[in-house]
């Protein structure tokens, strides 16, 4: 407490001083300059008039005792400034344009005279930034209006700005989330960039994403701030995203458009010998005038987007004699034995033995007469019944090379579509307030196909509408001082609803089973492996995901000497929401292989149809919501503290409560403790009426009913500064560091409710002998012979909890805190004339207490004390060299005893021998990242009918881990022998090299040639976008899991004294058929002579994303004209062509030893070339 007083305290008394806030308007800008006569002398007390000339706003300031003036808050757009003093000529200046969150420099010189005199004078502010040492951009009407779209999403031209890694769209939970990584930014799960839309919060704290956007005829411009941005703007750490949306003038005006995109436009990629099926057609219109003029305003849009495509979906189906269990026609000629290893002719000719599964027959493990089996599940002949009926009825596509007797290959349709609406008023309710207010809503739906047999068996509906509301008045209240107030609401609501191929078969028991479903039914997901095999795919439903966002926010400007001085304050609510089945349809897997040792048939296919999974797993669904408050405070001084020179200094503080859930849904875990939150408990096979041992809830001592305390001392000090030295306005000197603290995710703080007790899951059910009764098999795994879940629900009001077996947790870390980053940038600008700038700048990201899931429960190694060879470690009897089965040192080291080895299972509670935890994330704030980098950009206006803007990037971006998941655990098991330093690495955007250019090119040459040729060749524009990139790293491994951890990524060693390193580059083929040197590999326990790390010498020695994937080049263009109709009604003809010159991109390389194109590139790392044909009637 003694810490929040004092940071109350000093942003008390920096408020009440004056100092400092924010250089960021959110949908505005700010002008400011200096009044001098022709000597340069200031001009004091001059009257200068502001005037927005497409709506007559008008603002009237004065300049001070220095001659110096400044304007907040000005609505962006085409401006005329006035200006007079006694004395002088009155100086008119127009041609100023007004982007969002600038802040433009505007130096005007009057003569000596009489104010009747005029001087008018044409000219926009310079291209350098005199007023700050922010880094950023910002795309204007123009860019957006002339730079290819192919996609018609603005989010494309975010590559235009320095510093952009990444940016993708997603649609993970039902609704797009945009992600945009910026100068070494992680995603971790939590998200690091803010978006807006005109001024109000646009995105969903769910996993922190930005929200869609209107169509671009609707969008005026949009600003991104990279690197140091004021105290004025906060809640995440790394960049913000501003997008700003047209607004009615004193005119009206308009679009009218069409966009159409056909597969016959499209080129063939370089690995395939066909189009695929493409239609798509964006259409829409815009429309904005007065109300009344001057005075009020409206513009509002609408935009349809349908894209009509197919998915190739294929899988091999028993012909009728495997229906009815003959499997004579693949019995094999060369072997004669269940143990016999099926040759690679029988592999090739799916050939291979049925054996006896049923331990109580006297055949067991021996072949069946006939290959024909004794026994045929129910559900799973009527289950194949059924898809064999329906992917009878479709069309058949024809055979490829690889295809079998057993071979179905169908097309499925896989429609999205999506209506978005738009309506935006501005109110000049006084001279003194202005008022806007806007409304966006869209409607999305996307139809999933999930691979395999899809349509006929199961597919996804995903749906959702997303809401923005915004609210802001400007309130003038004096020439000097200036308020902004904002409300804001924006919900996004998604889901993901399981749609099934017949609408009467909603889960598996409609097929004759016995398996429940608890929540929303779906049917089963069943994977049958080899050749003959097919998948019968599900996903995880979620008809609801989503948050409701409010905020509030006020800031205030005021000049108060040479003072430019700013303070306010913002709060929100964000209440996020997710319901979801998880597994409750369940799993069933069937990989039975020769050597099985439990009741299989040594084929999978076999094994489907006598009912018996290698493995199969069920969960209960859940309800989660997290709710919390944030809150800030902030000021800011710009200190003009010589003409040329300018001091920036911020303050700011923040709170962002710890989630809750109003059904306390959150955990600790603290080994050996015991809870005593819940006193209704059943841990399935024991009679234990407590929680396991560790497991802490809120209610039990110590716990936080979020999981994890607020933290208070979120104080973020921001300094900065811009120096002029000629005085002249052309070259800036500019610095700036400053502390930036980001948030956390709902979907991150709800992950513990995904788990024990909360939703009951496991995936490790291995002795199911039966899918039409799978609860009757072995008593360890069902204890009662029917089905556990409907009675293994959590009330949290009853204190009613339950666990099974091999309980997989997520606990947070009470002790968690909040990334954070520190910004350091330093560099110059250079303007050239009126229309060049360069900029050079060193930008440094250090990002700090990122997120990452830890397992402190892996699986132990054992090494045996006598042999020094892999065994168990501990004995009963050591004498006679019986192992201590109830401690996690007495197993050998194989994939069966993951969880026999784990150490909190013999420690707390429980034997190794029945253990209760399987793996025990814990969520902690520990990891880091850093980003360094010189960036330099260059940027012409247009000038001879040309314009061009362009950037180079020379970044290393390090890491302590992966830490760029979109969602699910990432992390590590913890691991003394394998230290926390060898998982440092490049980052998974570490690209060492960027280049971008765009450019606009008018080719008005012909004025002098007859009408026929001027009409011919002039009025047409060229624009384009030209992207390089080297290659992004990746990491190779060994395919198995020779540490026996269950996590299956193993990385391999480096032959004594070979190097790893990609191939000389030669011919495209050359680089698929091997990227990288293969032979320098070799996988530790497995090869001959190979070195190793850790116990037993099993871990490879090599570290993660240590080459890279080929580099990246890609040219949109777009061509187009616009024809006069009739006076201010034009036509627009437009194409536009992604990928103009059908570039060869190449994917990453199969990196996995195991796999059988190891080394070899098979994918695309980017799309052909795409031609679009649109219209634009413009108004």
């Amino acid at each position: 407490m003694r810490i929040v007083r004092s940071c109350a305290i000093i942003l008390a008394l920096l408020l009440c001083t004056g100092l400092p806030t924010a250089f960021a308007q959110l949908s505005t800008a700010t002008m400011f300059g200096t009044v001098t006569d022709q000597t340069g002398l200031v001009v004091p007390n001059a009257t200068i008039t502001f005037t927005q000339t497409q709506t007559n706003f008008v603002r009237v300031g004065k300049t001070k005792e220095d001659g110096s003036f400044r304007e907040e808050f000005l609505p962006i757009g085409s401006y005329k400034i006035t200006v007079t003093a006694d004395g002088f000529k009155t100086l008119e200046r127009s041609g100023i344009e007004l982007t969002v969150m600038q802040n433009a420099s505007l130096p005007l010189t009057m003569e000596v005279g009489t104010t009747t005199e005029t001087i008018n004078v044409t000219a926009d502010v310079p291209l350098v930034n005199l007023g700050s040492a922010t880094l950023g951009a910002t795309v204007d009407n123009q860019q957006i209006d002339n730079l290819p779209l192919v996609n018609r999403n603005v989010d494309r031209l975010l590559q235009l700005v320095p510093g952009v890694q990444s940016v993708s769209t997603i649609n993970n939970l039902g609704y797009q989330e945009i992600k945009v990584l910026v100068n070494g930014s992680t995603d971790g799960f939590v998200g690091q960039v803010s978006y807006y839309l005109d001024g109000g919060l646009n995105m969903t704290g769910l996993r922190n994403s930005g929200n869609q956007v209107p169509n671009p005829d609707a969008i005026n411009q949009f600003n991104v701030v990279t690197n140091n941005y004021a105290a004025q703007l906060g809640r995440y750490s790394s960049a913000v995203v501003s997008i700003v949306t047209k607004s009615g003038t004193n005119s009206f005006h308009g679009s009218v458009f069409e966009f159409f995109r056909d597969k016959n436009f499209n080129s063939v990629a370089h690995n395939s010998t066909t189009k695929g099926d493409y239609n798509q057609h964006r259409f829409g219109a815009t429309f904005g005038g007065p109300i009344r003029k001057n005075k009020d305003f409206f513009f509002g849009s609408f935009g349809v987007y349908r894209f009509r495509t197919t998915a190739t979906n294929s899988g091999s189906l028993p012909s009728a004699a495997q229906l009815n269990g003959d499997f004579s026609e693949n019995l094999p000629s060369d072997i004669t034995k269940c143990s016999d290893t099926p040759t690679s002719f029988d592999n090739a000719n799916q050939k291979f033995l049925v054996c006896d599964p049923d331990p109580n027959s006297p055949t067991y493990k021996l072949p069946l007469p006939g290959n024909k089996l004794k026994y045929l599940d129910p559900t799973a002949v009527n289950v194949l019944t059924y898809i064999r009926s329906a992917v009878s009825k479709m069309p058949k596509l024809p055979f490829q090379t690889g295809d079998t007797q057993y071979t179905y290959r169908v097309r499925e349709p896989a429609p999205e579509q999506n209506e978005e609406y738009l309506i935006k008023t501005d109110h000049q309710i006084t001279p003194a307030h202005r008022v806007t207010l806007n409304y966006f809503l869209l409607n999305y739906k996307l139809h999933v196909n999930l691979g395999g047999f899809t349509q006929q068996w199961s597919s996804s509906d995903y749906k959702n509408k997303q809401q923005n509301a915004n609210v802001s008045d400007i309130w003038t209240i004096s020439g000097r001082t200036v308020n902004q107030f904002w409300l804001s609401y924006t919900r996004q609501n998604g889901g993901r609803n399981a749609i099934s191929g017949d609408p009467s078969k909603k889960t598996l028991a409609d097929f004759g089973s016995d398996l429940g479903v608890v929540g929303t039914p779906s049917l089963a997901q069943i994977s049958i492996g080899g050749v003959e095999g097919f998948t019968l795919t599900q996903a995880i439903t979620g008809p609801k995901a989503g948050a409701n966002v409010y905020g509030v926010r006020d800031v205030l400007s005021t000049m108060r000497g040479n003072h430019s001085l700013y303070f306010g304050g913002e709060a929100g609510l964000e209440k996020d929401f997710q319901l979801t089945s998880l597994n409750n349809y369940g799993t069933f897997n069937f990989s039975s292989t020769t050597g099985s040792t439990f009741a299989r048939t040594t084929n999978a296919l076999a094994d489907f149809m006598s009912g018996r999974p290698s493995g199969m797993g069920q969960d209960t669904g859940l309800y989660a919501n997290a709710n919390w408050f944030t809150y800030g405070m902030f000021a800011q001084d710009d200190w003009r503290i010589l003409p040329n020179l300018t001091l920036n200094a911020g303050l700011r503080y923040d709170i962002q409560l710890a989630p809750t859930d109003n059904r306390h849904m959150n955990s600790n875990f603290v080994p050996g403790a015991q809870s005593h939150a819940f006193q209704n408990v059943s841990i399935v096979g024991t009679t234990q009426k407590l929680a396991p041992l560790g497991m802490q809830f809120p209610g039990d001592p110590g716990v936080p009913n979020g999981g994890a305390f607020t933290p208070l001392n979120h104080v973020s000090p921001r300094f900065g500064f811009n120096w002029d030295p000629n005085g002249k306005g052309k070259t800036v000197f500019h610095g700036a560091a400053g502390l930036f603290f980001g948030g956390i995710s709902g979907n991150q703080w709800e992950f513990p409710s995904n788990y024990a007790p909360y939703a009951v899951r496991n995936s490790g059910y291995t002795k199911v002998v039966s899918m039409t009764h799978p609860y009757q098999g072995d008593p360890t795994e069902f204890p009662t012979g029917t089905n556990p879940y409907p009675s293994l629900q959590f009330d949290y009001k009853s204190g009613t909890a339950a666990f099974l077996p091999f309980n997989q947790l997520v606990a947070m870390d009470p002790n968690y805190r909040w990334p954070y980053s520190v910004q350091i940038n330093f560099g110059f600008q250079q303007q050239f004339g009126n229309g060049l700038a360069l900029s050079a700048n060193y930008v440094g990201s250090l990002n700090r207490k990122t997120p990452l899931y830890n397992d402190i429960n892996g699986p132990i190694f054992n090494i045996n004390p006598d042999t020094g060879l892999s065994g168990p470690s501990c004995f009963t009897d050591t004498a006679h060299k019986i192992p201590d089965t109830t401690k996690a040192c007495g197993y050998a080291n194989t994939s069966a005893t993951i969880n026999n080895r784990r150490p909190l299972n013999s420690q707390f509670g429980s034997s190794a021998a029945n253990p209760i935890y399987s793996n025990v994330w814990i969520i902690r704030s520990n990891q880091n990242s850093n980003y360094n980098a010189l960036q330099i950009k260059l940027e012409k206006r247009l000038s001879h009918h040309f314009s061009a803007s362009g950037y180079y990037t020379w970044s290393k971006t390090l890491q302590s881990n992966t830490l760029d998941s979109t969602g699910g655990l990432n992390g590590t098991f913890v691991d003394a022998n394998y230290p926390q330093l060898e998982y440092r690495q490049r980052s998974d955007q570490d690209r060492r090299h960027m280049m971008t250019m765009s450019f606009v090119w008018k080719p008005d040459y012909f004025t002098q040639y007859n009408r026929l040729v001027r009409t011919a060749l002039n009025g047409w524009t060229v624009t384009g976008i030209w992207t390089a990139n080297s290659g992004q790293p990746f990491t190779v491994t060994t395919g198995n899991d020779n540490y026996f951890s269950g996590l299956g990524n193993n990385r391999p060693s480096l032959k004594p004294g070979a190097v790893a390193h990609t191939l000389p580059q030669g011919s495209r083929v050359a680089e698929m058929k091997q990227w990288f040197d293969t032979s320098v590999y070799c996988r530790p326990g497995t090869d001959a002579g190979c070195p190793g790390v850790g116990p037993g010498g099993l871990l490879g020695n090599t570290r993660p994303a240590t080459l890279d994937v080929p580099g990246y080049r890609n040219v949109d263009a777009s061509l187009f004209r616009s024809f006069n109709v009739y006076e201010e009604v034009k036509f627009q003809l437009r194409g536009e062509f992604q990928n103009v010159f059908n570039l060869v991109n190449l994917g990453g390389p199969s990196a996995s030893m195991s796999a059988s194109n190891f080394g070899q590139i098979t994918g695309s790392g980017g799309g052909v070339r795409v031609i679009q044909i649109g219209g634009r009637v413009l108004f």
